[in-house]
């Protein structure tokens, strides 16, 4: 893994190098060097710092006028001083390595006053990252003395007849065995939980999430559900959110007729309007491919709503006029975010998220 980074860096380091050689070539700035490598650096060493040099080779001063870097962790110090010809001119680059690991390659790109005289210098680092403990790697608290690195599991799309399984890592932090259990919403989308009944101190242990989807009508659409982590009897204080979207098997057979949702507007904005009230708007929803567009679920969340159901048919090349609405905040001066979710049987996007939005007065 580590020589195809390197492979890469020094692939992208070849190309650079071939694209800036014209503009290097006339320019008046020649540098000592156009390229330094720190070599291997420890991220808890904090920033380095290199001197780059160079010679107006031209008879006429060359004004800096500005440097542009490919990372905010690269900055780079010049003088806004013409450099007459002959002079020397720096500019100080420093890198830091914070939150950096392994090889790294940064660009400094330096513009003159005129636009005249280009140059762009690199860096490169081998980066050794801080060790890194458990409360660092598991930065979310769930109970006791019991954190995760990850307070959702999503699971993306799963078709219908398929089982998915997925792991979220819990860590002890603490100096003594807890004992676990989990709770959850329960089997409602075909969800089930494997937790281990306990965790040593300083260790880390997976709790399994599985996700069967049955074969059947109602199987489809945003499946979500949340898993409650219990350490000695405490719950945690945020549950860990579970979410699939749930979709037919389409067929591989690039050749078989295939619907195409299109939706216009996808985002419906109803502007400023009076509290409290329902609002509607009228947006086009058409079927641009070969096939018969089905909607598999609609699912209106709350607070809103449209004028089609599951079950709707949009015949190939047919579009039809649908009517959403949204209910406006009873509160002044605040803005009111609702969603609409569709899933079809088209296989290149099977699920689409209409998002409406209205401004109270």
């Amino acid at each position: 893994m580590k020589a195809k980074r390197l492979l890469t860096i020094l692939t992208v380091i070849l190309s650079l190098s071939a694209a800036r050689a014209q503009d290097e070539l006339n320019s008046a700035m020649l540098f000592d060097s156009y390229e330094w490598d720190f070599g291997q650096i420890d991220e808890a060493d904090g920033i380095v710092t290199h001197v780059f040099r160079f010679l107006n080779v031209s008879n006429n001063p060359i004004q800096i006028d500005n440097i542009a870097t490919s990372c905010g962790c690269t900055t780079a110090l010049y003088t806004t001083q013409p450099v007459n010809g002959g002079d020397y001119g720096e500019i100080t680059v420093t890198f830091d390595p914070t939150r950096t690991e392994g090889k790294v390659l940064r660009e400094v790109e330096v513009f003159t006053k005129d636009r005249r005289n280009y140059a762009s210098l690199m860096i490169t680092a081998d980066v050794n990252p801080i060790p890194m403990g458990l409360n660092e790697l598991y930065p979310h608290l769930l109970a006791g003395t019991v954190k995760t690195n990850a307070k959702r599991c999503n699971f993306g799309y799963i078709t219908q007849g398929e089982t998915v399984t997925k792991v979220v890592r819990i860590a002890n932090v603490g100096d003594k065995n807890s004992k676990l259990s989990v709770i959850t919403t329960g089997n409602r989308y075909g969800m089930s939980v494997e937790c281990p009944e306990s965790i040593a101190p300083q260790d880390v242990v997976s709790i399994r999430i599985t996700y069967t989807i049955p074969t059947g009508m109602n199987y489809f659409g945003m499946a979500r559900d949340t898993v409650w982590v219990v350490a000695d009897g405490t719950r945690s204080q945020e549950p860990i959110a579970v979410s699939a979207i749930r979709v037919e098997k389409f067929s591989q057979d690039k050749n078989t007729p295939q619907p195409s949702l299109r939706v216009e507007p996808a985002y419906v904005e109803f502007g400023q309007k009076a509290p409290g009230k329902k609002y509607k708007k009228s947006i086009v929803i058409g079927n641009t491919g070969n096939a018969d567009l089905i909607f598999r679920n609609v699912e209106p969340m709350e607070g809103t709503d449209i004028s089609i159901g599951t079950g709707q048919v949009i015949k190939p090349g047919k579009e039809m006029t649908v009517k959403v609405s949204v209910t406006n905040s009873s509160e002044p001066h605040s803005t009111t975010m609702g969603s609409i979710n569709l899933t079809t049987n088209d296989p290149t996007r099977p699920f689409r998220e209409l998002r409406l939005q209205i401004d109270t007065k």
